[in-house]
């Protein structure tokens, strides 16, 4: 019988080193890393993927069913099953269980199930998008936080004085504390939140997320539970307990399926207590390829001329949350090579490239951006990245390396890509040094994707003609929401405009031009403007009126 490395080369065609690399996997590795690698590497479209792993593994196809998930069911498998073995249990009929799978199932889990279910069963083969949908819906209230389940069990709190410390060191390592903690940061992490804000009220304890860049509340605790949630984010972020008058900083690890969390903890004084914000970072999380990033075609041909420069600044723009740093790392993931030296100065380290040198800053320690700065440049870098440039000193230092021949990649908080020119100038660094050393700049927001599921057509509003002309797009789309979405939307996209220094601008920027002058060039040099970029997305039904008017400033 042919292996399934030979049935794919049969049906599919690919080169001598593609052959070699799949042979590897599924030698060293086996099948489930052959599927993985096939899917990341885009070696095989997802119905090419699927076709093949059904035809030879013989096993039906989910998309050719008529099966309908049953939410809830009484005999779902536990979570920690679905993600170890990507296995959902999707209803039961007949005396069968119908089970959907991302891999063939091997002849260990077959044997385990029909043992535990006593009966028949049967596979069926489903696409990532489809996985996702079903475990969704089917465990959709898996990890909501049960309220009167928490409250007979913190039930004692009433009775605890926020203010005694030495009662709050005890409480804090309480079974109670430790569960309602985990529970919340498992709810994050499985409902995509990029940050948890626990907020102290008058009368109660807030609960927020933020997803897909939109902060929601979840949920208002009783009020003396925050001195016990906050005091433990402390103790385990390494922050003092005992000072509750001054922000602190800090950071912890969570695990959660198989994953580990860097979180960054920050905890601020209010007038009604501390509030804590932590940002989730998936510690192992794949970097994206530079053709991810969902920039449109002409902006991602406009980026790649940014890998022909060998030194110089390259700034990417943008507030936080806009999708700088993962722009950021895609860029150094390309650029990462043995023959290159490349030194990182982080706040904190965000991704983990084995091959660059990574510095995190530690204030509390004296290790600071310029502090880092000034010693790296005797370290003989090829290409230095400065997690942001946020002061004089800092900016000196940046142009300086880059004066010197070196490569230069850090982010800036400006609105848009000419606005980075104008802070650079505030900062104190002259017209000549900015206009010589500055070779790019990449500005960047991230608007909600509407559900494709769900989106609804609508004519353009009168007062919308006046931004969006009938050339551009005839209608939009807006977001209504269904089971499938977080209240239309679903997963974010990148509206950029990409900023490429030609010799007129550098002649601009040397004469300190406003900034009107230094973007009609910019323009005319074609670069497209972030609205532009975004009605792009608007005019494709990717995203909404709504969304882009929430995100982006426009000019009437």
């Amino acid at each position: 019988m042919q292996s399934f490395c030979e049935f794919l080369y049969n049906k599919y065609s690919f080169s001598p080193q593609n052959q070699l690399k799949i042979k590897e996997k599924t030698e060293t590795e086996g099948i489930k890393a052959l599927i993985d690698y096939l899917r990341e590497e885009k070696l095989l479209t997802e119905d090419e993927l699927l076709q093949a792993v059904a035809a030879y593994f013989e096993i039906d196809l989910f998309r050719h069913s008529k099966i309908k998930a049953v939410k809830n069911s009484k005999l779902q498998l536990d979570i920690s099953q679905v993600e170890k073995y990507s296995l959902i249990l999707l209803s039961e009929a007949e005396g069968e269980y119908l089970f959907g799978t991302l891999y063939p199932p091997d002849l260990f889990l077959e044997e385990n199930l029909k043992f535990k279910f006593k009966d028949n069963i049967k596979f069926y083969l489903m696409s990532e998008a489809e996985f996702k949908e079903k475990k969704n819906l089917i465990y959709s209230n898996y990890f909501q936080l049960d309220q009167q389940e928490l409250l007979s069990e913190l039930g004692d709190f009433k009775k605890i004085d926020s203010r005694d410390i030495d009662s709050l060191k005890n409480i804090v390592e309480d079974a109670p504390v430790v569960k309602l903690l985990n529970k919340i940061l498992t709810e994050a992490i499985s409902l995509n939140a990029s940050d948890i804000h626990l907020e102290k009220k008058k009368n109660y304890f807030k609960v927020r997320y933020r997803i897909d860049g939109i902060l929601k509340s979840y949920y208002n605790l009783p009020a003396e539970i925050a001195a016990a949630v906050i005091s433990r984010i402390k103790i385990i972020s390494a922050m003092d307990i005992t000072v509750r008058h001054l922000p602190q900083d800090g950071k912890m690890e969570f695990e959660f399926q198989n994953s580990n969390y860097d979180i960054r903890t920050s905890v601020i004084p209010t007038i009604y207590g501390e509030k804590a914000v932590l940002r989730l970072l998936l510690r192992n999380n794949r970097l994206l390829k530079v053709e991810e990033l969902n920039f449109s075609s002409y902006n991602l041909n406009r980026f790649e001329k940014i890998f022909n420069y060998n030194s110089g600044i390259i700034l990417l723009s943008g507030p936080t949350g806009s999708g700088k740093t993962t722009t950021l790392f895609s860029i150094l993931n390309r650029l990462a090579a043995e023959k290159n030296n490349i030194i990182t100065v982080e706040n904190p380290v965000e991704y983990r490239l084995e091959l660059l040198n990574q510095i995190e800053i530690n204030e509390a320690q004296g290790l600071s951006f310029p502090v880092v700065l000034r010693s790296i440049l005797r370290q003989d870098p090829d290409i230095i990245m400065i997690g942001e440039i946020r002061d004089k000193e800092t900016a000196e230092i940046a142009v300086r390396a880059a004066v010197t021949g070196h490569l230069v990649l850090s982010t800036i908080h400006t609105i848009d890509s000419i606005s980075a020119v104008s802070r650079l100038l505030d900062m104190g660094i002259a017209p000549y040094l900015i206009s010589s050393t500055l070779n790019a700049v990449v500005a960047q927001r991230l608007l909600r994707k509407l559900c494709p599921h769900c989106r609804k057509k609508r004519n353009l509003k009168a007062e919308e003609k006046n931004l969006i002309s009938e050339q551009k797009s005839k209608f939009l789309y807006q977001a209504a929401g269904c089971e499938k979405c977080n209240d239309g939307y679903q997963g974010r996209t990148t509206a950029a405009e990409v900023l490429l220094i030609n010799p007129k601008l550098r002649q601009l920027i040397n004469q300190q031009a406003e900034y009107g002058l230094l973007k009609r060039e910019a323009e005319a040099s074609g670069m497209i403007s972030l609205a532009d970029a975004a009605f792009e997305k608007l005019k494709k039904g990717i995203t909404s009126w709504e969304e882009i008017l929430r995100v982006i400033e426009l000019q009437s």
